[in-house]
């Protein structure tokens, strides 16, 4: 005597070997294991390609720079040196960045820009000038 088994769909008593149930015609045996590793890898795909592109839209929003020609580089910040001026600093990022602090005070001008960076959100240079002339740099994420 055959062994048999039910049909998961129609409770059909069929041969236990049978790939497809004879009353309701169904697939019995699928491969929804390969079906669920293609489907996860194809999310996973797709999460990494979303979260690239809301890296470049978060840091876009952040520092409102939509041309990525202004972004600055490690490789120009690493141009950037003790002495420079600011537009010998603009000579080398190609932008002019944003004044995040000025101050005046006893004939001392001191001007802190800011430029965002071409690596993750919220990446950037920061350099202090002093009477029109670099004293101190620093960076974060830069790429």
């Amino acid at each position: 005597m055959a062994q048999t088994k039910k049909c998961k769909f129609c409770q059909s008593e069929i041969d236990k070997k049978a790939k497809v149930c004879p009353v309701c015609k169904r697939t019995l045996k699928g491969h929804g294991c390969l079906v669920s590793i293609l489907v996860f890898i194809i999310i996973c795909c797709g999460s990494i390609v979303f979260a690239s592109q809301m890296d470049s839209f978060t840091q876009k929003s952040i520092s409102g720079v939509d041309n990525e020609s202004e972004y600055i580089t490690l490789e120009e910040y690493n141009q950037i040196e003790t002495g420079m001026t600011y537009e010998q600093v603009v000579e080398i990022i190609g932008s002019s960045g944003t004044l995040s602090t000025e101050s005046n005070v006893a004939n001392i001008n001191t001007k802190i820009y800011t430029w965002y960076g071409n690596g993750s959100a919220g990446s950037n240079a920061n350099v202090t000038f002093v009477n029109n002339s670099v004293q101190i740099k620093a960076q974060v994420g830069l790429k």
